[in-house]
Order: structure tokens, then C-alpha cells, then sequence
């Protein structure tokens, strides 16, 4: 059975062996595609799922209004039809039936009339025009105007999480690569420290067990380099995915980023985020949503249908009726009994209107705390990155100094690369910060209902 150690060992020369092979053949891999992060973000408003559900829903939302419109105008249908009659019925008239004129009787003789013929033909062209239903009408127009206001604030609300979602994965990704980056130079001290520890046992100078706590190191800088290569993978996998590129695209993301702009104070984000967070837009239009159907349902209640039409019809062959003849006149129509129908439909519009209203209310807290929370931690950040910057000009002196003392023979060439990690460490805990600071800051955009860019 094969020892952990020796098991790592292979896993190691498997990586490297691959790294080569491909360092050696160019071709195997495309050039890596350099993108900043508000190049990430326009491509993910572009082609992000998500995002393009939300456009579609938009689109239906303003198709239904469409619809709802054209109610405020008359309509013009034809209907026409075809018949056959296996029978009709005949008329018959008795000879003399109308009475005598000079002697002769009307009928002469028996007379048989048809009622038409087996196939005739119908055929009307009417126009109509809704009276009191353009009250109906107009209730329903306030409805879809509401639904196309929701989805248009629900498709802003999809925008700015995914735009924040694609800062968060590039923030991950830098701050993944500057960790390696301090790896790889703990990696380089943990080499030259094993040297010098083989050297030191061989001439009697140290012991052997510090020999493998060395080599310990150097290990478990190996395996932290493997974990960090591998989250860089599932990183930039999920970057892609999110900005529509495909997922085998590599990546060279542009580290400079744009410094945060000023925030606004707590009271004026909190009353920004109440006036505009697209999550509060979109229950206030359910509010107006929930407000129209109750109007509509009480309209439907007392109004009754009344509607003017006039129609043109042609027939052929159809008993008593002329060929061509016209027709026009008032409809009226009126539920007098529907087991309550109407009135059950109010109390559950009426109860949709209640929890519009209630949910309008727990969002606006919502949206309050996360204010609230994204204001804390930016205040935090700031503060860390301001520590970050502090240790950051204390391992650059503490490396200065060591490297001075290494070209006067003071030190190691391990304890160099050691304080030439440290500094590594340093600034990639830096970049963590300043990008922590700025993923605050667009947290704090976000939580006021704005895009971060």
C-alpha cells in the first residue's frame, strides 16, 4: 500500500510533468483573454441567463399591457356558416283558401311553397364598442401597467446581483493569485531551508528530525499551492459562466482596479435604498397590482355589461330572412345570482392587497439591515485595510534589512527567502483587504439598489 507521503510525492511530479509538457507545446492551450472587471460586468448584462429570463419577462409583461390597451377600442369579428338540412318544412295553401275574385278561386288549384332550400348561408360582419365595461377596462389596464412595472424592477434587481456576483468572483480570483504568488515564495524559503538542513545533518550540525521538519514544510507549501491552483479553476469556471463565456476560456484579469468612490452617508443610503432599491419598487408594484384587482373586482360587482353594435349580415337561402340586411342595437347583460361568486372574489382580492402591503413593509426593513450591515462592514474594511498597509511597510524594511545582512554573510539564504515570503504574505493580505473594501462598497451599492460597475 502506498505511504501519503510518497502518494504526494507522485501527485506532485504527475503536476509539474503536465506543466512542462504544456509550457513545451504552445499550441495546446489558447492565449489567456485579458478583461477588466467592468469588461466582466457589461458581458455578463449582455449574456448572463438570468438576466435574459428577466429581459424576456419584461417583453411578455409589456405584450399583456399591449393587450389590455387594445380593449379600449371596438371590435370588428365576422362570422359566417355553412349549412345543410336534411328536411324542411312545406307550406301548403287550399284552392280558394284567399278567397274568389270574379269567379275564380285564389288558388286555383293547391300550391305548395318550400321554406328555403337544404344548403343556405350565413354570413355577418359586426363591430362593437364596450360601454360600461371600459370601466372594467381601465382596471385591468392599471393591472397589467403594474405587472410591467414589477417585472421591469425585478429584472433590475437580477442586473445589479449579478453584477455583484461577478465583482465578488474577480475579487476571489486576485486574491487567490496573490496568495499564490506568497506560496510559490514560501515554497522557494522551504527549499533553500531543506537545503541547508541536508548540509548541516550531513556535516553534524543539526539533527536529523529538523531535516524532516523542513522537508514538512516544503510538503505542505506543495499542497496549499495544489489547493490554491484548484480553487483558481472552479473560480474562473464560474466567472465565465457567469459573464457567458465559454467555460474553457482562460483567463488574465486586470488587477488594477478602480479605486471605490465615495459613499454616502448612512441616513442618505437608507433613504436612497427606500426610494429606489428595485427589490421595493417591485412591491410597491404589487401594491398597485393588488389595489387595481380590487377596483376591477368591485367594478365587475355593481357594473352591469352594456355594449352598442351594429352588423351587416347576408344570407342565402335562409326561410323569411332577406339576402342582405342590416342589424344594430344595444347589448345588456347582468349576473343576477352567482352563488357569491363575486363577493368570495373580493375578500381573496382584498387579502392579496394585505399581504402586498405587509410584504411591502418587511422588505423596506429588509432592505434597511442589509443598508445597515453593508455601511458596518465597509467601516471595517477600511480600518483593516489601513492595518494591511501598516504590515505591509514593516515586512518590507524587516526584507530590506535581511537582504543587506545576506550579501554581508549574516544570514542564511533561508532566512531571506523566509522574509521575502513574509512580504509576499503581506501584500497579498493588502490586496485582500483593498479588495474587501471595495466588495463592501459595492455591497453598499447593491443595498441601495444601484449597479456596481
Amino acid at each position: 500500500m502506498m505511504r501519503p507521503k510518497a502518494a504526494l510525492l507522485l501527485l506532485l511530479a504527475m503536476t509539474f510533468f503536465v506543466r512542462n509538457l504544456a509550457a513545451q507545446k504552445p499550441g495546446i492551450a489558447a492565449p489567456a483573454r485579458h478583461i477588466t472587471v467592468q469588461e466582466a460586468v457589461q458581458l455578463a448584462l449582455q449574456h448572463n441567463h438570468n438576466i435574459r429570463i428577466a429581459g424576456y419577462t419584461v417583453e411578455e409583461k409589456r405584450q399583456a399591457k399591449e393587450v389590455a390597451k387594445s380593449s379600449y377600442f371596438p371590435s370588428i369579428r365576422n362570422d359566417s356558416s355553412f349549412l345543410h338540412v336534411t328536411d324542411t318544412e312545406l307550406i301548403q295553401i287550399r284552392a280558394g283558401s284567399l278567397g274568389v275574385a270574379g269567379g275564380a278561386s285564389i288558388p286555383p288549384a293547391n300550391a305548395i311553397i318550400s321554406q328555403g332550400g337544404q344548403n343556405f348561408i350565413t354570413s355577418g360582419t359586426q363591430i362593437t364598442q364596450p360601454l360600461t365595461t371600459l370601466l372594467k377596462i381601465r382596471r385591468e389596464n392599471d393591472l397589467a401597467q403594474a405587472e410591467l412595472q414589477a417585472s421591469r424592477a425585478k429584472a433590475q434587481l437580477t442586473g445589479n446581483d449579478v453584477a455583484l456576483a461577478v465583482h465578488q468572483v474577480y475579487y476571489s480570483i486576485l486574491i487567490a493569485e496573490a496568495h499564490r504568488s506568497a506560496t510559490e515564495a514560501r515554497i522557494k524559503a522551504s527549499e533553500a531551508l531543506q537545503n541547508e538542513r541536508l548540509q548541516q545533518v550531513k556535516f553534524g550540525s543539526a539533527l536529523e528530525q529538523e531535516s524532516i521538519d523542513s522537508r514538512a514544510q516544503f510538503l505542505q507549501a506543495q499542497q496549499e499551492m495544489l489547493t490554491t491552483d484548484l480553487q483558481l479553476a472552479d473560480l474562473t469556471l464560474k466567472l465565465n459562466d457567469l459573464i457567458g463565456l465559454p467555460l474553457s476560456t482562460a483567463l488574465d484579469l486586470d488587477a488594477a482596479v478602480t479605486a471605490a468612490p465615495e459613499a454616502c452617508r448612512r441616513e442618505e443610503c437608507i433613504t436612497t435604498a427606500e426610494a429606489s432599491h428595485p427589490e421595493i419598487l417591485a412591491a410597491r408594484s404589487e401594491v398597485q397590482k393588488a389595489e387595481a384587482a380590487v377596483r376591477l373586482t368591485k367594478t365587475d360587482i355593481w357594473v352591469p355589461d352594456v355594449e352598442a353594435f351594429a352588423r351587416y349580415s347576408y344570407a342565402d337561402n335562409v326561410p323569411f330572412l332577406a339576402r342582405n340586411f342590416g342589424t344594430f342595437g344595444i347589448h345588456f347583460g347582468f349576473d343576477v345570482f352567482d352563488s357569491g361568486r363575486k363577493r368570495a372574489s373580493l375578500h381573496q382580492r382584498e387579502a392579496q392587497l394585505s399581504q402586498a402591503k405587509e410584504n411591502l413593509a418587511k422588505l423596506a426593513d429588509e432592505v434597511e439591515l442589509e443598508v445597515e450591515t453593508a455601511y458596518n462592514k465597509l467601516t471595517r474594511t477600511q480600518q483593516m485595510l489601513k492595518v494591511s498597509e501598516e504590515v505591509v511597510a514593516l515586512r518590507t524594511e524587516s526584507d530590506r534589512v535581511m537582504q543587506q545582512k545576506l550579501l554581508q554573510g549574516a544570514a542564511l539564504n533561508s532566512q531571506a527567502a523566509n522574509t521575502t515570503a513574509q512580504q509576499y504574505d503581506a501584500k497579498a493580505l493588502l490586496l485582500q483587504s483593498q479588495l474587501s473594501f471595495l466588495q463592501a462598497n459595492d455591497e453598499l451599492l447593491n443595498a441601495i439598489g444601484r449597479t456596481p460597475e
